[in-house]
């Protein structure tokens, strides 16, 4: 695979109540994650040279969880090491009269504090061809904002493609806000990954309109349903600009079995930019990430860490449904 891949966000320890709830749990699973890591990870393991670009606290723990992203074969040289406070997660499942519920403690996390004077721009981006962020890296502090916007300018100024998935959190900031960043983030990328929901929450458009408006190359909607406490549907749009007309594939309706309902969207994303930058066609590549989404959520904890021999094993077990 040539080139490297980069991404910037906040990795986090995951403290998981499981089906009992956090105010009834004596005891908690750790794990960690973070969507933009959780996505490095899984195109990692298809292959690609890949970066991490984050802050963790110079203590035990942030050893920890830079030993958690090398295991994966993450370049991990341009982390950001200081401090001693590192962002924490609780997540309880949820059953089929109680919804899933995360509760954050990262306001004050050594990420929340980077600022733009805290990279070597040239030598981040020195060899990478895929930059990717996600809107979380706009909503957790104004210096991780303006630092998650120069990001996008030095790489597109380099000429680095750009992927951007809006990634919203309503526990992390109101959508009136979110939209003022998340729109101009949009606009930058060359890559948009979203839900029909965001395009109209947030960009205040449609699929039918968005080229009217945005010029990325390539719009991917994701769009789930909930069915039941343990089955989801998904229904993907991908639309191709190649700069003279807009192509475009549908994929059927395709339900699946879920068990752990974390890091489904991040293995799809990770599966699609593979599947795009290794030159599958556009159906292929929505196929293959759909597997990998589904598979993820059979899959405990935030990292697919799954191969393509994997997903296209899942894959098969569709039938017709994905060929």
């Amino acid at each position: 695979m040539n080139g490297k891949i980069s991404a910037f966000g906040e990795i986090m320890l995951r403290l998981s109540a499981g089906d009992i709830g956090i105010a009834a749990a004596n005891s908690f699973d750790a794990c960690y994650g973070g969507t933009e890591c959780n996505v490095l990870a899984c195109l990692s393991q298809f292959g690609y040279a890949t970066q991490y670009l984050t802050a963790l606290p110079d203590t035990e723990l942030g050893n920890a969880a830079v030993n958690h992203i090398k295991s994966f074969g993450i370049d991990t040289d341009s982390i950001v090491r200081r401090g001693d406070v590192m962002g924490i997660y609780f997540v309880e499942n949820g059953n089929g009269s109680r919804g899933s519920n995360v509760i954050y403690m990262r306001r004050f996390s050594e990420f929340t504090r980077l600022t733009q004077n805290d990279f070597d721009y040239d030598r981040i981006f020195d060899g990478v061809t895929l930059f990717h962020i996600s809107g979380i890296s706009f909503a957790l502090s104004e210096s991780s904002k303006q630092l998650a916007f120069r990001l996008v300018d030095e790489a597109k100024r380099r000429g680095v493609k750009v992927s951007f998935d809006f990634n919203y959190r309503a526990k992390l900031w109101d959508t009136t806000t979110a939209a003022q960043y998340l729109k101009q983030a949009a606009s930058k990328a060359d890559i948009v990954l979203a839900s029909t929901l965001d395009l109209s929450v947030f960009l205040n458009t449609t699929e039918a309109e968005y080229y009217d408006k945005f010029s990325s190359e390539y719009l991917i909607l994701r769009d789930r349903k909930i069915l039941s406490a343990d089955k989801h549907s998904v229904k993907v749009t991908v639309c191709h600009n190649n700069g003279q007309s807009v192509d475009r594939y549908s994929s059927p309706v395709v339900e699946f079995a879920v068990t752990e309902k974390i890091g489904g969207g991040d293995a799809f994303d990770g599966a699609m930019l593979h599947g795009l930058l290794s030159g599958k066609d556009v159906k292929s590549a929505t196929t293959f990430a759909i597997a990998a989404f589904a598979l993820k959520h059979k899959i405990a904890g935030d990292t697919f860490a799954g191969t393509e021999n994997d997903v296209n094993a899942y894959k098969a077990t569709f039938g017709d449904l994905l060929k």
